[in-house]
């Protein structure tokens, strides 16, 4: 058996001994073989519990020379000399003889060593148990407490609060703990126990604390919970058990004291504080616990004590400390909310810091995807209509416009097989680690969850809160890392894009994508500035009229410069002679009677979008650009006229006398956005003809980390915002400066990893293209809801694609 020499000499010394004296012992001395050189030798014995400790003499100071472990062992008589004993073993052990001065000392040691085993204990324990039940019909201890306890508690959930919070908390502290054998301060541990008589009879772990290392006055972090949002019984007995945890590795615990008490004793106690002496195994000082209690914001009555205590003011005037973790403020948004609540501290004694801890399951984890994968497969339908719109191309350019159409389908395709699998999956509210590779949930995030800390200083009652949102890193997993990520993919993609002819980097693409975004700019802003000139004609002044008329003026030229750009008109004319080289095959495959029919066929096969402000149903190439751009000047001009010409007009005809003229500007403006589009698709085209497959692995790969990037923005906006509804400084932020949003990874640049960081920067780049509009509702009936805007992504990762999202968040009317 392996012990330490110094924790059982710790032991015999501290407390009283069950029974000490002087004992005779045989001894063989060393290196002698014949049993005639055995001898006694007197040595100074000390009984304690199931321990048998001999030492040299009484004086001696030293450690002891030997100890017996007496469990299985008989205690015997032995004839050899007088007043003599034996302890026998079972198995090969040796047998020990010892002896006395007299025979009453030698019935005293019997007695005592054979009283002394835990099996004679348990004999014991046992017949008390059949008498007790014989008197009263049942058994006092259906099952006896386990006789160990180790460091599995440390892997015990404890108290995990969910939807329902308890009713009643408690924070432990020890104080004057004594050290332990080596005179250094313990490890406390604390185990609570719950019974509730008379329906349950026996002692059930309910909880555990912290470890606190090297303290003999510990203050436990950890609170434990009791009850329900439905009350707590009173009568509730709560043992609360100290270890000295002397080795985590191994589990080995010793008991330093119990203490017992009653959930009424914590309630009515003054100020819901209890201050109770820890009970040792042996009758020592073993410091003292304390306790104390608050109430969450349940329906919980607290009593004010037995009757025959209603005379003590203190029990009667007890005030009840009420705390709030307001996990209704989550419930909207997440789901499986599991809280911890821990007590800290200060270096100011008189503040206490009380921390609530969640962890809750995001509800937006699928929804969000499946808006974003809904609003692609739009978009792809959309590129499709655009390039049959085109017209039919010519041999050289017909094979590229077939193969973007093949890509934007298989794109549908692929994109309407996840929007099924997400929507019919049934498993929990988030995508959970072992799925990260799995291709049918690529677009859901890994993990997403939120982690808040509410800190509450309990001296002045203020709050302060600090919310994370924990997400896997923004990469498409599942696709794996063979040709690097998205920043090496699309490097790749740019080197085959032409230049746009400048000094700078920039190629035609990213050159398109801005012009693009400049026209739709301005296209809003004029059809803004239209629908504000048609409310003021309704009930406005004049001078309110010619100001938004200026307004018109000056973005419609912004408009018209913005057309004059050397790569939409070479867009134009490479697209007008392709048109013409169809319609110079046709015109030698056919015949001069069948002429005019071809021409005919051509036009009906041509866009049916109004391309042209003369004549809005013919296809785009039959008005030249330049006149486009006249034609819109020209309607400007017109209508800043016929405003300013309505100074001396009855104020009830002024919105009949513009609506037409309205309406011809806005036409305009669309041919012009319309035609822009139209000639930057078939650029588009025309710059990815043969590289389909990288692009189809591109925009897959992309929208994939998008999607996990957006729905961790999303989840985390809204989080802010419905816990700051009422904080009117937060949302002046909101509206002037915008919120600014910190990632923070823990990915290496080492193997696969490095594929998972390039996807991550290109994900968190696109959501510069996110806009968010909130809407005061007084019920919010639905979630943040996700539309495409017109614009298109440029720069360093263009994207000829409508990229950017609008997302409409509801809030409760309270904001201000």
């Amino acid at each position: 058996m392996r012990f330490n020499s110094k924790e059982l000499t710790h032991i015999v010394e501290q407390g009283v001994v069950d029974k000490e004296g002087i004992l005779s012992m045989k001894y063989k001395p060393e290196g002698r073989i014949f049993k005639k050189e055995e001898t006694y030798i007197t040595r100074h014995c000390k009984l304690k519990g199931n321990l048998l400790f001999y030492y040299k003499n009484k004086e001696s100071r030293t450690e002891p020379l030997g100890v017996l472990v007496l469990e299985r062992c008989t205690i015997e008589l032995d004839d050899e000399i007088d007043n003599a004993f034996i302890i026998v073993f079972e198995g090969d052990e040796p047998t020990y003889h010892f002896a006395t001065r007299t025979e009453t000392e030698r019935d005293e040691w019997i007695q005592a060593l054979h009283l002394s085993s835990y099996e004679c204990l348990k004999m014991q324990l046992q017949s008390l148990r059949e008498q007790i039940q014989a008197k009263t019909g049942r058994d006092p201890v259906s099952q006896p407490p386990p006789t160990e306890t180790g460091m599995a508690f440390e892997t015990q959930s404890g108290n995990a609060n969910t939807n329902d919070e308890p009713a009643m908390e408690i924070c432990l502290a020890c104080e004057d703990l004594p050290n332990d054998s080596s005179a250094n301060p313990p490890n406390p541990f604390i185990v609570i126990y719950t019974i509730n008589p008379p329906q349950q009879q026996t002692w059930v772990q309910h909880s555990h604390t912290e470890v606190v290392e090297k303290t003999n006055s510990p203050q436990f972090l950890k609170t434990i919970g009791f009850g329900d949002s439905t009350g707590i019984d009173t009568n509730t007995r709560i043992k609360l058990t100290v270890y000295h945890v002397k080795e985590r590795m191994t589990g080995t615990m010793s008991q330093m004291g119990q203490v017992i008490f009653t959930v009424q004793d914590v309630l009515t106690s003054h100020q819901m504080e209890l201050a109770l002496p820890l009970q040792g195994p042996d009758p020592v000082d073993c410091g003292t616990v304390k306790v104390m209690a608050w109430v969450n914001d349940t329906n919980i009555s607290v009593p004010n004590g037995p009757a025959d205590d209603c005379k003590n003011d203190k029990l009667k005037k007890s005030p009840c400390r009420r705390r709030s973790k307001r996990v209704d403020t989550l419930r909207p948004l997440y789901r499986g909310i599991i809280t911890r609540t821990f007590r800290f501290d200060t270096s100011d004694g008189r503040v206490k810091l009380l921390v609530h801890e969640y962890m809750a399951e995001a509800k937006l984890a699928f929804d969000i995807p499946l808006q974003l994968i809904k609003l692609w497969i739009d978009e792809e339908k959309s590129m499709i209509d655009q390039i049959k719109n085109l017209g039919q191309m010519s041999t050289r350019c017909q094979h590229a416009c077939q193969e973007a159409t093949e890509h934007c389908t298989s794109i549908v395709m692929l994109y309407e097989q996840h929007y099924h699998l997400i929507s019919s999956f049934k498993g929990p509210s988030f995508k959970p680690s072992i799925k990260k590779g799995d291709k049918d949930l690529e677009f859901a995030p890994l993990n997403l969850h939120l982690q808040r800390m509410t800190v509450i200083n309990e001296l002045n009652d203020t709050t302060s809160w600090y919310d994370i949102v924990t997400v896997g890193a923004f990469t498409a997993y599942a696709q794996k890392y063979k040709h690097g990520g998205l920043m090496k993919l699309l490097q790749h993609q740019k080197e085959f894009y032409s230049a746009d002819g400048t000094l700078s980097k920039n190629t035609k693409l990213d050159k398109a994508c801005q012009l693009i975004n400049s026209i739709y700019k301005l296209n809003v802003k004029v059809n803004n500035d239209c629908q504000r000139l048609c409310d003021i004609a309704s009930n406005g002044l004049f001078s309110e009229m010619k100001s938004i008329a200026e307004h018109i003026t000056e973005h419609v030229k912004e408009l018209v410069n913005a057309c004059d750009n050397k790569l939409l008109q070479g867009s134009e004319e490479l697209y007008n002679a392709v048109r013409e080289e169809v319609l110079y095959q046709k015109t030698l495959e056919m015949s001069k009677n069948e002429l005019t029919e071809s021409f005919t066929d051509l036009d009906m096969e041509s866009s049916t979008e109004n391309l042209s402000g003369t004549n809005f149903k013919k296809n785009p190439s039959m008005e030249p650009w330049e006149l486009s751009r006249v034609n819109t000047e020209a309607a400007c001009v017109c209508l800043t006229s016929l405003v300013e010409s309505l100074e001396s007009v009855d104020r009830t005809k002024w919105l009949n006398s513009i609506s037409q003229d309205v309406a011809k500007l806005k036409n305009f403006v669309a041919v012009l956005h319309n035609k822009a589009v139209s000639f930057m698709t078939f650029l588009n085209i025309m710059e990815n003809k043969g590289h389909s497959k990288l692009n189809y692995t591109i925009k897959y790969r992309r929208d994939v980390c998008f999607s996990h990037a957006v729905t961790a923005l999303v989840t985390g906006f809204m989080t802010k915002l419905t816990t700051h509804t009422t904080d009117t400084h937060f949302l002046n932020q909101l509206c002037q400066v915008g919120m600014l949003v910190q990632f923070e990874g823990l990915l290496s640049c080492h193997s696969d990893e490095n594929g998972m960081i390039e996807d991550m920067i290109v994900a968190v780049d696109d959501l510069s293209q996110v806009v968010f509009k909130v809407k005061v509702e007084e019920q919010i009936d639905e979630g943040p809801v996700l539309s495409l805007h017109g614009k298109l992504k440029y720069g360093s990762q263009s994207r000829f694609s409508k990229t950017w999202f609008n997302c409409y968040c509801a809030s409760e009317g309270r904001v201000v």
